[in-house]
Order: structure tokens, then sequence, then C-alpha cells
């Protein structure tokens, strides 16, 4: 065992551990847990890359089981799998496109596998344990606001529609776990690009992600869903919702794409940078701006205005 598995193994250990046991801590870091998996795996190669995270995950695994806490070992298991799904996409190379959406697919097809096991596993249907599952997560969130500055009133008519806006976020909830594995692909690859690009083999460099752009033809299934939402026909309307979630993060990150040139083209000081990415995290509004940028680039081509040339692409 050399010193770069060694490293590795300790890392890892570390990120899992952080990520099942410190309450805070672990559901903000564990979107990025996949990141030290990738910079492992293209550093030490496939085979001591995996051998690594086996050994740290069969590690944790025995400092739970020691704890009381082996349920959380499946939960280690999800993110173990996200890590590995994505480095082995990514080494095949294909184009950004073709990776996002195949390491995104993978993803949420893998969590829902996870679900219809644990359901089996406790004899709950998986329908009636997502439905419990959102609604845990918003009595836990009353339980937040009852300490923070929000009124009464407001607490009290979301407890008395706590079964209106758990069937709400049920509908939608595939379009939510698609978008959600799609923004955690996003940004390990793109985080993962900024720390191996130029030390490690084989991780791919995707050009310009600046001037990246969506299929044009994505604005019709955006208009329908859009039309499907307006329609009073429960099924057509929920189908629409939740394609309408994963287009507009698709052009979320086209928006992203537009700022991230405008940033470069005009110099603008990291400081700066960093200050309209906190923003976008903290404001709504923000992330609904760069969506519209996002749409309206397919008549207005925003780069090719902020370069002042006739094609930004060429």
């Amino acid at each position: 065992m050399n010193n770069g598995m060694i490293q590795g193994i300790a890392i890892l250990s570390l990120t899992l551990l952080v990520v099942v046991l410190i309450p805070f801590i672990g559901p903000v870091a564990v979107i990025m847990t996949p990141l030290p998996i990738l910079y492992f795996w293209f550093r030490l190669g496939r085979m001591q890359g995996l051998a690594s995270l086996a050994i740290a995950f069969l590690i944790v695994s025995g400092i739970l089981i020691f704890l009381g806490r082996p349920a959380s070992i499946s939960v280690l298991m999800m993110i173990s799998l996200t890590g590995v799904i994505i480095a082995e996409v990514l080494q095949r190379r294909y184009s950004i496109e073709k990776t996002f959406a195949l390491a995104s697919l993978v993803l949420f097809f893998s969590g829902i596998g996870f679900v219809l096991y644990y359901a089996l596993q406790t004899g709950v249907a998986p329908l009636r344990l997502l439905e419990m599952y959102i609604t845990g997560i918003i009595k836990e969130n009353l339980k937040l606001y009852a300490q923070m500055d929000i009124s009464e009133d407001q607490i009290t008519m979301i407890r008395e529609n706590i079964p209106e806006i758990t069937q709400f976020f049920t509908n939608i909830f595939p379009g939510l776990a698609l978008s959600g594995a799609m923004l955690t692909v996003w940004l390990n690859v793109l985080s993962g690009r900024l720390l191996l690009l130029r030390h490690a083999v084989g991780f791919p460099d995707f050009g310009d992600l600046t001037l990246w752009k969506a299929p044009e033809k994505l604005v019709w299934l955006l208009i329908t869903s859009g039309l499907m939402v307006l329609v009073t026909v429960d099924i057509l309307e929920t189908v629409g919702m939740n394609i309408l979630i994963i287009c507009s993060l698709v052009y979320l990150f086209q928006g992203l794409a537009i700022a991230g040139f405008f940033f470069r083209y005009k110099k603008v000081p990291v400081m700066f940078r960093w200050f309209f990415y906190m923003l976008i995290v903290v404001q709504q509004y923000m992330v609904i701006l760069l969506i519209a940028f996002g749409i309206f680039d397919l008549w207005v081509d925003f780069r090719k205005r902020i370069a002042g040339i006739k094609d930004v692409h060429a």
C-alpha cells in the first residue's frame, strides 16, 4: 500500500464519517461527497481508487456498527455509489451533454432502486414511504420556524396544510430528484475539473464551458411543459411540472455559462465573482433571472453581444 492510498483511505474515511455523524455539516456536504472519490479515482487510477474507497467504506461501516447506527450504512453505500458512477462515466470521455445526462440518469435510477429496496425491507409502499419522508421534513422545518422570527399565523397555516403540501411535493418529487442528481453531477464535475485537469491522467477537458448552450429543441419541451401545467388535468399538470423543473435547471446552467463568459471577458475580479455566486444561493430571484437569460439566449445570443463579435462559438 503506497502513500497515495493511505492518504486516500484517511480522507475518504473522514469525509464519510462527517456526512453521517455531524447533523449540520452532513446534509450540506453530502452533495459534494463524490468529489474526494473522483479525486483519488483519477489520481491513483481506477483499481487503487476503488480499493481506497472500499477500505474507507469498511472502516466507517465498522465504526457505525460499533456506535449502534448500522442503518446509516445504506447512506454510505449510496454516497459511495454516486462517486463511482460519476468517475466511471467521466472515464468514458463522452461529450459534456452525454456525460451529464448519463451520470444523472444512472444516479436517479439508483436512488429509485434504494427506495424500492428500503420499501421492501420495511413493508411500506414506496409512495407511502415518500409521503412519510416529505411529511417528516415539513415537521422538522416547522420546529426550525418556531425558533426563528416567523409569525405564529404562518406556522399555523403550514401546519394545517401539511397534507396538501406533502401531496404537492410528492407529485413533483421525480423532477426534484432528477434535478438533484443533475446538480450533484454538475457541481462535482466542475470542481473535479478545477482540481484534476492539470494533475491527473484521464479527466476530460470538455473545452470552454462558458460557451455551452442547451440544445435548441429543448425550448419546445419547455413550452409544452408550461402548457401542460396550465391544463386543468391533474396527470398532465403533474407531468408538466416535473418536466418544467428539469428544463429550468438546464437553462440555469446555460445562464451560469453566460455569467461565466461575462466575468472572463470583462476580467471581473474573483472576489466579485464569488459574491455573485453566493448571491445566487441566498436570493431566489437571481436564479429566476439566470434561467431567463438561459432561455432568451436562444434568440438574443448574449455572449455575442458581450464580446461584440459576430460569433463567439467560432
